[in-house]
C-alpha cells in the first residue's frame, strides 16, 4: 500500500496535500479528529469513533455537517485509494477543521469545514516491545480550560509532555493533574495491575475515554478480572505489578517502567498478556464480521 490524503474529497500523495493557509484547523488547531485501526480489510471499532467524533465536535460548537454514512464512506474509500491490501494493517486519521474563515479568533459566521483523510501503513509494535514510562512535571491541562475528553487538533501539552519524558529518556510521558493524580499518556490510557486486578484512572481525572479503553474495561469483566476506575497517585502506578497503556492502534503496550521502578522479565505480565490476548482476538472476530456483513449474497 501507499500512504495517501483526502482533502475534502481529493485524494492525493501526502507530500501534494494542501490545506489553504487561513484554515482554523492550521491556524488555531480548531479542529476534531479521530484516528482508528483498519485490520484485515475492515475499520475497529469504527462506530465508536464516529461516535466519539460527534461528541468532540459538540463540545467544541462545530457543526460537522455530515452523517456517519457520509464518514464511512470518506474512509473507506480513501483506504481504497491507498490500495491496502487485506493483509495489511492501516493508520487511519480523519480530521474535520472548523474551515477557512477570517482571521481572528471568532466562530461566526461559521465556514465550511475541511476534511482531511489521511491514510498510511500502521506501525505496530512488536509482540516483545515494551515502553518506559516518565512522570512528567508538566501538567494535563484541565476540564475547565480544554476539556481532554474532547478529542481536538489542540496537542500542545501532549506533544511537550512527551518531548519532555524523551528528554528524560523514556518512551512516553504520564502526565498529572493539578491535583496530582494521574490521567493518561501522551496519546493513551494508562492501567496498572494490583494483585491481579485492574486499576485505571476515573474520567473525571480529566482524561480521553479511549475507545480502546471501554472495550478492554469490557473485556476485563468478560475475563472476570476485578475492574477498578478510580483516582491513582503516580506512586500508586510505580509500586504497581503490571502497568501497561492502550490505544486504538498500537493496542495494548506493556510498560518496562516507570521513571526508576523497572517491571521484571517476562513482559507483558500476566494480566496484561490476557487483555492484550483478549484484545487482538475480538478485533479479528469484529474484522471478520464486517468482512462477511459486506459479502455480496450468493
Amino acid at each position: 500500500m501507499e500512504a495517501c490524503v483526502s482533502v475534502n474529497g481529493v485524494v492525493t500523495r501526502p507530500e501534494d496535500a494542501r490545506v489553504p493557509a487561513l484554515d482554523r484547523g492550521f491556524l488555531y488547531g480548531d479542529s476534531v479528529y479521530e484516528v482508528l485501526w483498519w485490520h484485515r480489510g475492515a475499520p475497529i471499532q469504527l462506530e465508536e469513533h464516529l461516535e466519539r467524533l460527534e461528541r468532540s465536535a459538540e463540545r467544541m460548537y462545530l457543526d460537522l455537517g455530515a452523517s456517519r454514512a457520509h464518514w464511512r464512506s470518506v474512509i473507506s474509500e480513501t483506504v481504497a485509494a491507498s490500495g491496502a491490501g487485506a493483509d495489511e494493517d492501516v493508520y487511519v486519521r480523519l480530521v474535520v477543521t472548523r474551515g477557512v474563515g477570517a482571521l481572528g479568533l471568532s466562530m461566526e459566521p461559521a465556514p465550511t469545514p475541511t476534511v482531511v483523510v489521511v491514510v498510511a501503513p500502521a506501525r505496530r509494535p512488536a509482540p516483545g516491545y515494551a515502553l518506559a514510562l516518565a512522570i512528567v512535571a508538566r501538567e494535563r491541562v484541565g476540564r475547565r480550560a480544554l476539556d481532554p475528553a474532547a478529542k481536538t487538533g489542540n496537542y500542545m501539552n501532549n506533544a511537550l509532555a512527551l518531548h519532555e519524558a524523551k528528554l528524560a529518556g523514556a518512551d512516553d510521558a504520564v502526565l498529572l493533574n493539578a491535583e496530582g493524580f494521574v490521567t493518561e499518556a501522551s496519546t493513551a490510557n494508562v492501567y496498572l495491575v494490583e494483585r491481579g486486578a485492574l486499576v485505571t484512572p476515573a474520567l473525571d481525572a480529566g482524561l480521553l475515554e479511549g475507545t480502546t479503553r471501554r472495550r478492554l474495561l469490557g473485556l476485563a469483566r468478560e475475563l472476570g478480572v476485578d475492574v477498578h476506575e478510580t483516582a491513582v497517585r503516580p506512586e500508586r502506578l510505580r509500586g504497581a505489578d503490571e502497568v501497561f497503556v492502550s490505544s486504538s492502534v498500537r493496542g495494548v503496550v506493556p510498560a518496562s517502567r516507570v521513571d526508576q521502578r523497572v517491571f521484571e522479565a517476562p513482559l507483558p505480565g500476566p494480566v496484561t498478556s490476557r487483555l492484550r490476548e483478549a484484545f487482538e482476538q475480538r478485533a479479528d472476530e469484529e474484522a471478520r464480521a464486517r468482512r462477511a456483513a459486506q459479502a455480496p449474497s450468493s
